[in-house]
């Protein structure tokens, strides 16, 4: 009896991993190879023999977690543009956009920049979901302040990108061209 519940709750922990795993999860595939095993005898020296082994080959189920030593050599650039106009605080429209070229992993930030400095908060931040190398974002997610201080603000953003450097990788950061606006009109 206790066994068997020992067994249940070994398996309901392999299935929450296993079922709660990120859909970008880079999945692990197992290939058989043939490599020495020690078995046990009722002897009391083991045997080796050759039987089939399992060996993990990761296989990557998305075209990026990282382009790697091969990959992007040239610095990434990025352009922010558009204009966003509150009509309520929580109501906008937007054609707003942030574009980038030659940025490494989706594990980049995005770091934006508020004149005048005030609490909005702006988004995407992050790289993860978004196209690497090369993407666009539309329509920029953006709260304001709950007193904003202007009715009227610039966004520019910079982002980071690997780079590799006579064998090395370096985390660099590059500002952005062009700005998007936000008016506030209520």
């Amino acid at each position: 009896m206790l066994w068997g519940s020992v067994a249940v709750l070994v398996l309901g922990i392999i299935s929450v991993v296993y079922f709660a795993k990120p859909a970008e999860y880079i999945e692990q595939t197992a290939e058989p190879t043939t490599g020495p095993n020690v078995v046990q005898s009722s002897s009391s020296a083991p045997i080796p023999t050759l039987t089939p082994a399992m060996t993990i080959k990761p296989t990557a189920t998305t075209g990026e977690p990282f382009i790697g030593p091969n990959g992007i050599k040239s610095p990434a650039t990025c352009q922010v543009s558009g204009e966003a106009e509150f009509s309520e605080p929580r109501l906008y429209s937007s054609n707003t956009k942030i574009s980038w070229q030659n940025v490494d992993s989706q594990g980049r930030l995005i770091n934006w920049r508020i004149i005048p400095n005030d609490s909005l908060i702006i988004g995407p931040n992050l790289f993860a979901n978004l196209i690497v190398p090369d993407g666009q974002y539309e329509n920029l997610t953006i709260r304001l302040p709950e007193k904003p201080v202007s009715k009227t603000y610039l966004l520019t953003a910079s982002v980071t990108y690997g780079q590799f450097m006579g064998g090395d990788l370096k985390v660099k950061e590059v500002n952005c061209s062009g700005q998007a606006e936000v008016r506030i009109s209520f």
